[in-house]
């Protein structure tokens, strides 16, 4: 999958293509349909499936601040090459681009820039200058432009159409088996272990220790988990927060990971967490000892989850 940063330009795309336009963040439900039905709109052509997004949210613009990401962009793009594009298309979300007309938008991105022939929009898709650019209206502007314009309908989990916007609602209120069907998959991030103090080594217990990315994350906590090492998935219980009972200099949160099939070489790899079931809240402990306890509990506990989740 090739990416490109900035406005197109005739050639960016190689011959004709499907578009899809959007933020993607969280790449959920919703946007898997529009995903899929873009890469089957470009097999029809025979030509390439493009995703046309932003460098920056256009929330920043238009409200004053950016929600926070549900992944990192490096996640984002690895999703997507997943789902078959073959371009993303990154432009930049500044004045110029909020005040396009639709057939501004028409004519210079969709069809002398990407080559576009369909255009596929989501159900409430309304872009450029004064949310002009709706389905009807790129409708008209393909009669002209050579482009057809198709809507995909709104994947409704409990009734509802599936948002970035109501996985964060769901996310801050830690309802992870939510988050897990809005997303179609456990919600999670990945990162590479640093060293630490080895603390949980000495209660019995050793830790892989992961910065989590800027990213929206669920309250702090302990949590039932699988992390992926190299290809395999381990069930674990990680400690996701400040850990108010070890003393430190940082008030960054800290992903703690305890794998329960036994220990491993963990030191510089790369770690994929998915987080499955909230545990209990984090709390400061008086004593080492009522920690190691209460990391004993801890295991017990997601020893159970991943039992009873068994088929």
């Amino acid at each position: 999958m090739r990416v490109h940063e900035g406005i197109p330009r005739p050639g960016t795309a190689k011959g004709p293509s499907a578009v899809t336009i959007g933020v993607f963040d969280g790449l959920h439900l919703g946007h898997k349909a529009l995903l899929e039905t873009c890469r089957t709109e470009a097999d029809k052509l025979g030509g390439e499936a493009v995703v046309l997004t932003f460098q920056d949210h256009p929330d920043r613009l238009l409200r004053g601040k950016a929600p926070p990401r549900l992944q990192t962009e490096e996640a984002q793009l690895e999703g997507l090459a997943e789902a078959g594009m073959d371009l993303v298309v990154r432009i930049p979300f500044d004045e110029k681009t909020r005040d396009l007309s639709a057939a501004t938008f028409a004519e210079e991105i969709l069809v002398q820039g990407l080559g576009c022939k369909t255009l596929v929009l989501g159900f409430d898709s309304a872009i450029c200058k004064g949310r002009e650019g709706t389905l009807e209206a790129f409708q008209k502007l393909g009669k002209t432009g050579g482009f057809r314009a198709l809507r995909v309908p709104p994947v409704l989990v409990d009734g509802k159409p599936v948002s970035s916007s109501s996985i964060r609602e769901a996310l801050r209120a830690g309802d992870l088996d939510k988050v897990a069907r809005l997303l179609g998959r456990p919600w999670g991030f990945q990162g590479k272990v640093e060293p630490g103090r080895k603390l949980g080594r000495e209660l019995g217990f050793p830790t892989a220790n992961v910065k989590p990315p800027s990213i929206l994350l669920p309250p702090y906590g302990v949590y039932a988990a699988l992390v992926t090492v190299e290809e395999k998935d381990h069930p674990a219980v990680v400690n996701l927060g400040i850990r108010p009972s070890v003393p430190s200099q940082s008030p960054s949160p800290l992903c703690e990971a305890h794998l329960l099939d036994g220990p491993a070489a963990l030191e510089d790899k790369v770690l994929r967490f998915a987080f499955l079931a909230f545990l209990r809240e984090e709390k400061r402990f008086p004593t080492l000892d009522a920690l190691r306890q209460a990391i004993a509990q801890d295991c017990a506990r997601a020893q159970n989850f991943f039992c009873r989740a068994q088929p």
